[in-house]
């Protein structure tokens, strides 16, 4: 089973990207499944109405597609709200975006949203990179803190911060490290640091073009070595388990 951990399905400026080129991206890589997030405006602000089109979306393509939701920390007991009910609907993983959303990772802002994954049962997938919001060690601090819950390391830390990830990478085990934007041979040097099963592939397209990082990252990473990082351990991650692998 293989497994593109993000992908943006959006409706404008640079994610546009409708759900049938996704379908025939995914089989023009030879990719089984795909984790879809909302776009930017959705995780900023119109966070209910993102997370229903991306649950329609996957209910469409029930092998191919897996929800995930966000909530803008800053919402509060609404954003708490939105998230359950967003989990109960059969969303997969939770998105967090420090740096459009406008906060440090590490704020106690995030607490509420966090622990509520972590009840949930859904990982937290967190972009880092982007000057400022996006330090890995600040989600090192953030998983520290939050011990229960699991975390994706969006971009490994691409491209302000990638030197930090294989120190940052491998001081919290709930810290799993995803590839989009990070070259495949720096993100192979982070798994020979990590370990193999805390990476995981995504190719955060339509930012990037899907096949191409696929292609890329199987020259790079063989696919009997690294079997864990096409999909493996995200299926391990998600809440349904099983029905994923």
């Amino acid at each position: 089973m293989t497994i593109d951990c993000y992908i943006t399905l959006g409706t404008e400026r640079e994610t546009v990207y409708p759900v049938e080129r996704l379908i025939d991206d995914l089989d023009s890589a030879s990719v089984d499944k795909a984790v879809i997030a909302p776009s930017d405006r959705e995780i900023a602000v119109l966070n209910r109405k993102g997370n229903s089109r991306i649950l329609a979306s996957a209910a469409d393509f029930p092998d191919r597609l897996i929800p995930a939701c966000t909530v803008n920390p800053w919402f509060g007991g609404e954003a708490v709200e939105e998230l359950r009910h967003a989990a109960g609907e059969g969303a997969q993983m939770f998105v967090l975006n420090p740096a459009l959303q406008g906060y440090l990772i590490n704020d106690t802002l995030t607490d509420p949203v966090i622990e509520t994954a972590a009840e949930t049962g859904l990982p937290v997938y967190v972009h880092t990179g982007s000057h400022l919001y996006g330090a890995p060690w600040q989600l090192v601090d953030t998983a520290l803190r939050h011990p229960d819950a699991v975390f994706i390391m969006g971009h490994s830390g691409a491209t302000d911060y990638w030197n930090d990830v294989p120190a940052a990478g491998s001081y919290s085990d709930n810290i799993y490290l995803e590839g989009s934007f990070a070259r495949p041979f720096s993100f192979k040097s982070h798994l020979d640091a990590a370990g193999i099963w805390r990476g995981i592939m995504g190719s955060a397209a339509p930012r990037n073009s899907l096949v191409f990082e696929w292609e890329q990252y199987r020259k790079e990473l063989s696919a009997a070595e690294y079997e864990p990082v096409f999909g493996a351990t995200i299926a391990s991650l998600l809440p349904g388990k099983g029905q994923w692998r």
